[in-house]
C-alpha cells in the first residue's frame, strides 16, 4: 500500500461519480478545486455550528454535503443541527425527507494537542438515535468506510484518528485487504486466531495486533476483531465471531463509564458468547488528555496492558489439588 492515501481516492471518486456531492471545509484544497470547481469545494471559516446547519439545509432540498471538522471536538459546537435537525428530518417527516450529510473529524493520535482538541466521541455520538457513526482502525477501512458513508441516505459522523494520516501510514498494521466500501453495522476479523479475542475499536484496532503478535511469543493464537462502527453495532455478529474461542479482551481508549465496550460486553455474556469471568474490558482513564507525551501515554490503554489481561485470563481457572 503505497502512493496516494485511500480516503484521497475514495473522496475523489465519490465527487467525480456524484455531481450533487459538495465539500465544505476550512482549509483550501487547490487540487480538488481545479478538478470540481469552487462552487462545489467550498472554504469556510471556522464555524463548525453554520457549517453543518447550511450541510443540513442542502441535504434538505436533494444535495448531498461532506462536511470537515478537522477536529471532532469543534463537532461539540454544532450538535444542535446534528442533533435536533440531521437525525430527526426522516422520522418527523414520515420518510419524506433525509438527510444524506457525512462529517469527517480527527480524534486522538500522537499530536499531543491538549484537552480542548483531543477526543473520542463514539460512545456519546452512538447514542443518538438516527445517526451512524463510524469509526475505522486503518487506511483502507477509513477509505471503505468514507466510499459508504458518501452514499448512504442518511447522516454519518466518520471518526478518524490522526494516525491514520502520518507521512508513515502505508506501514500501519492494515487488515482490510481493499479499500472497497464497508457496510455499517458489521464487525470484521482483523486476524484470525483460535485461544482468544482481542477486540478493539478505532485506534485500538492496531494496538490488538501489536498485542496478538506479543501474545504469540507466549504459544498463544489470538482473533483480533474490529468493530469497524460503533452505530449501529455489531452486537450479534461480534458474539458469533467470539463464541467458542476462549477468552475475550475488550479494548478502547475511551473511558469505560457508559461506555461502547462495556454495553458490548453485557450482551456477550447474556447471549452466552462467553463466560463472565473469561471477559475483560481494558479502556482509556476518564481524564481530558494532556499535552504532554509523558503524562498522556499512562491514561491509555498500552500493548502491555492488553497482554498482561490477556496473558491473566488464559491462566488456568482452578488450581490443581495437590496430592496426600
Amino acid at each position: 500500500m503505497t502512493g496516494r492515501h485511500p480516503v484521497g481516492t475514495a473522496v475523489r471518486e465519490a465527487l467525480t461519480e456524484q455531481p450533487d456531492l459538495h465539500m465544505f471545509c476550512t482549509y483550501q484544497q487547490d487540487d480538488l478545486v481545479g478538478l470540481f470547481g469552487a462552487d462545489r469545494m467550498v472554504r469556510l471559516p471556522i464555524a463548525e455550528n453554520a457549517m453543518v446547519g447550511m450541510a443540513v439545509g442542502m441535504a434538505l432540498v436533494g444535495r448531498r454535503v461532506l462536511v470537515s471538522i478537522a477536529r471532532v471536538a469543534f463537532l461539540f459546537t454544532a450538535l444542535d443541527p446534528l442533533v435536533n435537525q440531521a437525525t430527526k428530518w426522516r422520522y418527523m417527516s414520515d420518510g419524506q425527507f433525509s438527510v444524506p450529510l457525512v462529517i469527517r473529524g480527527l480524534t486522538r493520535g500522537d499530536e499531543h494537542l491538549g484537552a480542548q482538541h483531543e477526543h473520542h466521541a463514539h460512545s456519546m455520538l452512538s447514542q443518538i438515535p438516527g445517526l451512524v457513526v463510524a469509526v475505522p482502525g486503518s487506511p483502507n477501512s477509513a477509505a471503505g468506510l468514507l466510499s459508504t458513508a458518501l452514499r448512504h441516505p442518511d447522516p454519518v459522523v466518520v471518526l478518524e484518528s490522526p494516525r491514520l494520516y502520518t507521512p508513515d501510514w502505508a506501514r500501519l498494521p492494515e487488515p482490510e485487504p481493499t479499500a472497497a466500501p464497508l457496510p455499517f453495522g458489521v464487525a470484521g476479523r482483523a486476524l484470525a486466531g483460535g485461544d482468544l479475542t482481542l477486540v478493539g475499536i478505532g485506534n485500538t484496532v492496531a494496538l490488538c495486533l501489536r498485542a496478538a503478535r506479543r501474545l504469540a511469543d507466549h504459544g498463544l493464537r489470538c482473533q483480533v476483531v474490529d468493530l469497524r462502527t460503533a452505530a449501529p453495532l455489531d452486537r450479534d455478529g461480534t458474539a458469533g465471531l467470539v463464541a467458542g474461542n476462549g477468552p475475550v479482551v475488550l479494548v478502547d481508549e475511551e473511558p469505560r463509564t457508559a461506555s461502547l465496550l462495556a454495553d458490548l460486553g453485557l450482551h456477550l455474556v447474556q447471549v452466552g458468547a462467553v463466560e463472565p469471568d473469561r471477559l475483560a474490558v481494558v479502556c482509556g482513564a476518564p481524564v481530558p488528555a494532556p499535552v504532554s507525551p509523558a503524562l498522556l501515554a499512562p491514561l491509555l490503554p498500552t500493548v502491555d496492558d492488553v497482554t498482561a489481561t490477556a496473558l491473566a485470563l488464559t491462566r488456568p481457572r482452578y488450581a490443581t489439588p495437590r496430592p496426600d
